[in-house]
């Protein structure tokens, strides 16, 4: 009869540890889900970045040989 008893009670413990690891297991999954999302708008984010930097690159070195043509033109002057 004692064997039982703890055969019973193994099985309900057995039962609520289980219980709660699903439990667990579906919020992370929640969590893992949104973050997700999250990842796919950032990643949309970071390409329209990049085509920024990119535009802006081409303007920073359009600016620089500007800069280094008029750095000329007042050597020339203050000789």
């Amino acid at each position: 009869m004692l064997e039982w008893i703890i055969v019973a009670i193994l099985v309900v413990a057995i039962y609520y540890i289980i219980n709660r690891y699903e439990k667990r297991v579906e919020i992370l999954q929640e969590l893992i889900e949104l973050n997700r999302e999250s990842i796919e708008q950032n990643k949309s984010i970071i390409e329209q970045n990049q085509e920024k930097i990119d535009k802006n690159e081409k303007r920073i070195c359009k600016n620089k040989k500007t800069l280094e043509v008029n750095q000329e033109l007042l050597g020339k002057l203050k000789d």
